[in-house]
């Protein structure tokens, strides 16, 4: 008897555990095009299939068929996002907390607030139109509040994504330096700190004014539709009288921000410099404000009706063409590339990128996939050298392994959407006892310190690292040694005695008569040229004695740690007296 019951027990058991482990998939919500299809079929880890799958219903739910489901009641979801904020410490981010404050001395908030409160009426006028934001900023789209949190951009997309965003605008303006200026803060010619290309900062001699509105779009949006959106708005701000800014003339595609990975569509509005004194002033005209936003209200309203084919601009939606359906598979396609890149699974990153590339390279769509071909590329070349590192690593051959680390990293660590990527690599190389910094690269540590313009606190650089000596406008060569390396007094006047007598040494070609080849022969010789201190940036060589050995002018430079010394910026100089902590 105890028999059979343990029998039967044990059978219910196993009914129940394969019932539980047989148990029916997530499926998607509406028929699927073959390639993605074809992709949830094959994959076969159950936690990625599942989250595919959420990726792919919440696009068909958002984006598919879009004229029935407004038809039919459903309304269109626009997350505004709260450009900045007040922190904890009650200052405004967009302002003295990260010294971006306008010519007027107001923070970018406020004419943010300006902007946003516009573009909320046209869009909440419009009864297809739902807006969504945080609470607090809500209240300030309503009018009834002045105030709101600075919130991070992984908070706004989970927010959006929440409420089923279709897009994600912000309000900012423009800025000509992202930290304080001694000088100032006005948008002038001079020394700035600026970003390059892969966010980092820079310190550039800047020899023009910067003006002019830019928006800043998806570039991992395959459907295009932000890039269409931001290029729809820019025609018609210039069709009113607004000056595009000169970077890409004023709709530029961008991944270097997590907003834009993390989310099918966004956009940016930078509405002008607030850094401009003639912008700043008209900034404060509602005439001009007006014009802006009713620019990006409608320029919206004529991409959703270009994209999708449906017109929101009439007592009722109306059909005007095509649904989208190929840019919505390719949408598809792009979210899951990015998934799988962001699971550190560069196999099948690779595989849905050809996928898109055979469907569309060919194709109108074409333009659409380029970007995507770029990051397969690299994926390539980084996963082939990761691969050798590893096998090395396994040999324990760590020259080897060093060497291909560092290039499967080469071709990855600039780019946020393989930030996961980055972090695995650098993981494996610690494990193994191999130092990023004798690769010949920054540590992790060192690479976020150019990302941010320094170190968290306050590190003496070497005697000989290289010094960034920035001199302004009217500047004496003094006052620039002393902000630059904060000196004693007694080290000052030895350095400002180096410097005023800097040379620099040139190689140049000589013919002497030689008696013992009976003949002229070319002998180089070493010339002198003094070097004479002007307004701009140089960097300067010192020897263990602190004389100068090579100054050389430059017009921008990298605000790397790891690299060069400079106290005013970057808080390392050797001859400062003392260890502050970082202010920037």
């Amino acid at each position: 008897m105890h028999r059979m019951l343990l029998l039967i027990t044990t059978a219910a058991l196993c009914f129940i555990n394969a019932a539980a482990y047989s148990a029916p998939d997530i499926i998607t919500e509406v028929q699927q095009q073959k390639s993605i299809q074809h992709i949830i079929d094959a994959e076969k880890n159950r936690t990625s299939r599942e989250k595919i799958i959420e990726i792919v219903n919440s696009i068909d739910a958002t984006y598919t068929d879009l004229y029935e489901k407004i038809k039919n009641g459903k309304k269109l979801v626009i997350f505004i996002d709260p450009a900045h904020g007040k922190l904890p410490n009650g200052q405004w981010q967009g302002g003295d907390a990260t010294h971006r404050t306008s010519c007027a001395g107001l923070p970018e908030e406020y004419y943010s607030i300006l902007l946003s409160r516009k573009i909320y009426r046209l869009l909440s006028g419009n009864k297809f139109i739902e807006v969504k934001t945080t609470d607090d900023f809500m209240e300030v789209l309503k009018g009834n509040s002045d105030t709101y949190r600075d919130i991070p951009f992984p908070t706004t997309v989970e927010l959006a994504d929440k409420a089923g965003a279709f897009i994600i605008i912000s309000e900012h303006l423009n800025n000509i330096s992202v930290v304080y200026k001694a000088d100032g803060r006005v948008n002038l010619p001079g020394i700035h700190v600026t970003r390059n290309k892969y966010g980092w900062k820079v310190l550039q001699y800047v020899r023009d004014t910067y003006s002019g509105f830019l928006t800043l779009y998806n570039k991992v949006d395959a459907s295009g539709f932000s890039r269409s959106y931001a290029l729809t708005l820019k025609h018609m701000l210039e069709s009113k009288g607004l000056k595009p800014n000169s970077w890409n003339f004023g709709a530029v595609g961008d991944s270097r921000f997590s907003y834009f990975i993390d989310f099918p569509m966004s956009v940016i509005y930078e509405s002008g410099f607030i850094s401009n004194p003639d912008e700043e002033k008209q900034l404060k005209d509602p005439e001009y404000i007006e014009k802006i936003v009713d620019s990006q209200y409608h320029a919206l309203l004529e991409t959703i009706k270009d994209v999708f084919g449906v017109d929101l601009s009439g007592s009722s939606p109306s059909a005007t063409g095509d649904a989208a359906s190929d840019r919505i598979e390719l949408l598809k396609l792009a979210r899951l590339a990015i998934h799988y890149i962001q699971a550190v699974d560069s196999g099948k990153a690779i595989q849905v990128i050809r996928e898109m590339e055979r469907r569309y390279a060919e194709t109108k769509y074409g333009e659409y996939t380029h970007f995507f071909s770029k990051i397969k590329n690299n994926l390539v070349l980084s996963s082939r050298y990761y691969n050798l590192a590893r096998k090395y690593t396994r040999q324990k051959k760590r020259r080897l392994a060093r060497k291909y680390y560092s290039l499967a990293r080469k071709y990855i660590m600039r780019a946020p959407i393989f930030a996961k990527m980055h972090a695995l690599y650098h993981a494996e190389m610690r494990s193994a006892g191999i130092s990023s910094s004798a690769a010949g690269e920054p540590s992790s540590e060192e690479a976020q310190s150019v990302a941010s313009g320094g170190p968290a606190f306050a590190v003496k650089a070497p005697l000989r690292r290289s010094i960034i000596l920035p001199i302004e406008e009217n500047q004496s060569l003094e006052e620039a040694i002393r902000l630059a390396l904060d000196p004693d007094e007694e080290t000052m006047k030895k350095l400002v005695k180096s410097f005023g007598s800097a040379k620099n040494y040139i190689k140049k070609k000589k013919y002497v008569y030689s008696r013992k080849s009976k003949k002229k022969i070319v002998r180089w010789t070493s010339i002198p040229r003094r070097v004479h201190f002007r307004n701009g940036i140089y960097i300067v060589k010192l020897d263990g004695k602190c004389n100068v050995i090579g100054a050389r002018h430059v017009t921008r430079v990298v605000l790397n740690p790891a690299k060069f010394q400079n106290q005013q910026y970057m808080k390392n100089s050797y001859f400062s007296h003392d260890h502050k902590e970082r202010s920037l």
